[in-house]
């Protein structure tokens, strides 16, 4: 699991880096070239996309999504730990409905394809919806297995 994570972590961190470098390339293309370069935006976006869902993941793994948990904090731990678990079933349902979304997405066959890049299909920018919602699965599964651990550390965390 942890190699996972961090093989998306560092393919995101590589998305974010191109996201930057398309917008500055964008910027310059614009305003000091005075060349219009439509595909720097639609990479940008794209770039932007895959890291949104490829850290999805990597933040479920880690626990660092953001939540509130306040409620939660005032149940008895039984109660607790059930409230834990139909959260966590109900977000797995809810991840497995964008699985079989983005698949139906991505399987489609379409010809749409990006205004600047023709070559380029719609499709590809569910790829990573895909990957990220699968894998998040299998993060909140094993998460929510070791639920007396989490509701613990979270315990812990916010008495300090």
């Amino acid at each position: 699991m942890k190699k996972i994570e961090k093989v998306l972590s560092v393919i995101s961190g590589l998305f974010l880096v191109a996201m930057f470098v398309l917008c500055l390339l964008q910027v310059i293309f614009r305003f000091v070239l005075r060349i219009s370069a439509p595909f720097t935006e639609e990479f940008a976006r794209m770039s932007y996309i895959w890291m949104v869902f490829l850290m999805l993941p990597v933040l479920e793994s880690r626990d660092e999504q953001m939540k509130v948990t306040y409620f939660l904090g005032k149940f008895p731990k039984k109660l607790q730990l059930i409230i834990y678990w139909i959260m966590s079933l109900c977000y797995v349902a809810f991840l497995a409905l964008l699985t079989i979304g983005s698949f139906r997405l991505v399987t489609s066959s379409t010809t749409v394809t990006f205004a600047s890049t023709p070559w380029l299909k719609t499709n590809y920018q569910y790829i990573p919806i895909l990957i990220g919602s699968v894998a998040s699965i299998g993060f909140v599964i094993f998460r929510a297995l070791r639920a007396k651990e989490v509701l613990n550390h979270e315990q812990m965390e916010y008495e300090v």
